[in-house]
């Protein structure tokens, strides 16, 4: 059997004709648990994939709860966009709130929602993120936190992240800054940090180094977050 036609207009319509995971455009609809495993062919089990997010997540039993998360998150995140906006003058939006981890718990953690415009950098990137954390470790401290990024563009031309959006994600994010957070939802997946959070406060600015001038007593530190003025 297959998807019947009316299921993948239904699917299509739903996603926006874009990948579930990556938000890429041109996708085929696939089986989350494939036919091959009896897999039927419902709209639950049904997801829009690009192919090379097919190919990271398609053959894995281990990831398919989390291709259902991701594909519903993008559901509901294409009918928002739907939805009339309003036009105001002046808008605040908050970007950290202390929320409730799930339905199931009463547990409270500290939610950071950021969105990288695709005309900011590294550089900026960085010091976004970096002054936000800090931020919810004086309004809430010892909380436990969980990032929630997105990033606008930054795509190259075999539709991956460019150099500088998968050096923040891979290098800085879950190498570096990961260890202030508990769980972190980026673009690239879902990561957790498996030990305990840190929660002694960061310095007020942070300081990014070229590998051109990067001072040579440093380089035993090279990629990790260290205190003090340089």
């Amino acid at each position: 059997m297959a998807f019947s036609e009316a299921l993948k207009k239904e699917v299509r319509k739903k996603s926006d004709g874009h990948c579930a995971v990556c938000h890429k455009p041109i996708v085929e609809i696939h089986h989350i648990k494939p036919q091959a495993e009896n897999g039927d062919d419902t709209f639950d089990n049904a997801i829009d994939l690009c192919a090379g997010c097919h190919d990271l997540y398609g053959d894995s039993p281990s990831k398919r709860k989390q291709l259902k998360e991701m594909r519903d998150n993008w559901y509901e995140e294409v009918e928002k966009r739907k939805q009339p906006k309003i036009v105001e003058k002046y808008k605040v939006v908050e970007k950290i709130k202390l929320v409730s981890k799930s339905k199931d718990t009463n547990e409270k953690c500290v939610a950071i929602y950021h969105e990288v415009k695709k005309d900011e950098d590294f550089q900026k990137a960085v010091e976004d993120l970096f002054t936000l954390t800090r931020e919810a470790q004086i309004k809430f401290p010892k909380k436990n936190r969980i990032l929630y990024l997105d990033i606008e563009g930054h795509r190259n031309d075999k539709g991956g992240f460019d150099h500088d959006m998968w050096e923040l994600q891979f290098n800085f994010l879950t190498q570096n800054l990961l260890m202030y957070y508990k769980e972190a939802y980026l673009p690239l997946g879902h990561i957790k940090n498996e030990y305990e959070q840190l929660n002694d406060l960061l310095p007020e600015k942070i300081k990014v180094f070229d590998s051109k001038d990067f001072p040579q007593e440093l380089k035993k530190e090279e990629g990790t977050l260290l205190y003090g003025e340089f």
